[in-house]
C-alpha cells in the first residue's frame, strides 16, 4: 500500500528519471562487460556512471534539482571520458589500420556511448519537467 502511494503522487517527470536510470545501469553493464575484454577499463568513468546511479536513486527518492543537476554532470562526465579515452580506436577505424586501438570495437564503443548519450539526455529533461502532480 505504501509502494502504491508513493507512485499515485507522481507525474511525467518522475519517470523520466526512472529511465534516466534504466539507461544508466544499461550503460554501466555494457561498459563493465566490454571494456576488461578490450583493456579498455577506466576506473573514473564506472565511478561516476555508479556515483550517477546513486544520485539518480537519490533523487527519486528525494525530489531535489540540484541532485539531477549532478546526475547529468557524472553521466555526461562518463560518456565524455569514454569516449575521449578510445579515440585510438576511432583514428584506427577512419585510417583502415590497427595501430592505436581497435578499429573492430567502434561499433560497440558507439553503442555504450548512446546508452550512455540517452541516460544523460533523460536526465536533462526531466530537470524541466514536474515530477510531483
Amino acid at each position: 500500500m505504501i509502494m502504491k502511494d508513493f507512485l499515485t503522487g507522481k507525474a511525467y517527470g518522475f519517470w523520466v528519471v526512472v529511465l534516466a536510470l534504466v539507461a544508466a545501469v544499461i550503460s554501466l553493464i555494457r561498459y563493465l562487460m566490454w571494456a576488461p575484454a578490450h583493456n579498455s577499463m577506466n576506473v573514473i568513468v564506472v565511478v561516476v556512471l555508479i556515483l550517477g546511479i546513486a544520485l539518480n536513486i537519490a533523487s527519486i527518492v528525494k525530489d531535489e534539482d540540484l541532485v539531477l543537476v549532478a546526475v547529468t554532470g557524472c553521466y555526461a562526465f562518463g560518456l565524455f571520458r569514454h569516449l575521449a579515452d578510445q579515440v585510438g580506436s576511432f583514428v584506427d577505424a577512419f585510417q583502415g589500420i590497427n595501430m592505436f586501438g581497435d578499429a573492430s570495437q567502434v561499433g560497440t564503443i558507439i553503442s555504450i556511448g548512446v546508452c550512455m548519450v540517452v541516460g544523460t539526455l533523460l536526465a536533462i529533461v526531466s530537470g524541466f519537467l514536474k515530477r510531483e502532480k
